[in-house]
């Protein structure tokens, strides 16, 4: 597989837009979100698209540019950090993206509100700085 600097410049103007959204709900208040479900679906959702776009962009640097293909989410994480294209700070942020994906996707009755409150925060600070390093390692191997 070849890396396509063009793919995750796509998927990224998705993230974007997702995080834009999102953003729209960033000054709700813990009882509103809490006392809303119609909030929390909105945020479980964008979280969902979120991560799936982190995820998908993490397979394709390390298929296209290594070779390498990670066994689960939070694997692929791992590579780019072993790789030098994640930096510690921002991998010990993600790492429990993946789980979190997962119990967002497959376990709804037990999905707790104030963990998702909590997460959505995080992610308006993340998911942009995880924009940032993939862009400054993309710009780094196209010169």
């Amino acid at each position: 597989m070849i890396l396509h600097h063009e793919a995750i410049e796509e998927r990224f103007k998705e993230l974007d837009t997702i995080m834009q959204e999102l953003g729209k709900y960033g000054d709700i208040s813990w009882d509103a979100f809490n006392s809303s479900l119609s909030q929390q679906w909105i945020v479980e959702r964008g979280l969902i698209a979120a991560a799936s776009l982190i995820f998908d962009v993490a397979d394709h640097i390390l298929a296209g540019n290594f070779g390498d293909y990670a066994q689960t989410y939070g694997e692929s994480l791992a590579k780019l950090h072993e790789q030098g294209i994640l930096s510690e700070e921002l991998y010990g942020q993600m790492k429990g993206l993946s789980g979190f994906r997962n119990i967002l996707i497959h376990a709804y009755l037990e999905i707790d509100p104030q963990e998702v409150f909590d997460n959505f925060h995080k992610a308006l600070r993340v998911f942009p700085q995880y924009i940032r390093e993939i862009l400054d390692w993309l710009k780094s191997v196209k010169d």
